[in-house]
């Protein structure tokens, strides 16, 4: 597999009160969608980190599929939705919500598309620039019923942020969402 060019480190800093994390995410300038850090996925970090809390010993997959909650839920008291009621889709790309979750204590897989290996190489970097070189990163096509796909056990989040560009896909994806979820 050919080296990337052109890759830098970028690094993300998280704060709150006393607490403080820095991740390292390599991002190539790639006409690859998955090789660089999107707006949205920083968002869905921030998210994660206010809620890190709610993430040590929950089963996350970041995947690639529509950014969209299902099934609903009913927000929590005061108006917020809990993390442990989100049901939330994505493709890894160069993993920084998944990577961040892991970082908290969250049992993470990463995943994005089979037909992407140097998207799936550079979340491996991520990972490994981030000393989680074992967290599983897995190729997976939805719409694909395939083996990797059906041995994925339920999980109790799914992350996903600025990952669906053709709205052809939406229905095929939320039955393998459904599929992974504990509570569909």
């Amino acid at each position: 597999m050919e080296e990337p060019r052109r890759c830098r480190v970028r690094r993300y800093r998280f704060t709150e009160g006393p607490a403080t994390l820095v991740l390292r995410i390599p991002e190539v300038l790639d006409p690859q969608y998955g090789m660089f850090a999107w707006p949205c996925a920083v968002v869905l970090a921030q998210f994660l980190w206010a809620r890190r809390s709610s993430l040590p010993g929950k089963r996350v997959l970041e995947v690639p599929t529509p950014p969209r909650r299902y099934p609903p839920s009913p927000p929590a008291a005061g108006g917020v939705l809990p993390l442990t009621a989100l049901r939330l889709q994505l493709g890894a790309g160069v993993g920084l919500p998944g990577v961040l979750a892991a970082k908290c204590g969250a049992e993470v897989t990463l995943s994005d598309s089979e037909e992407l290996p140097r998207c799936l190489q550079n979340c491996r970097r991520s990972c490994g620039a981030n000393g989680l070189p074992g967290l599983p990163v897995l190729g997976l096509t939805w719409g694909r019923l395939g083996p990797a796909l059906l041995a994925l056990p339920a999980v109790d989040i799914i992350l996903g942020s600025d990952v669906f560009f053709d709205p052809k896909g939406i229905y095929l994806t939320i039955s393998r969402i459904q599929r992974l979820t504990k509570t569909a």
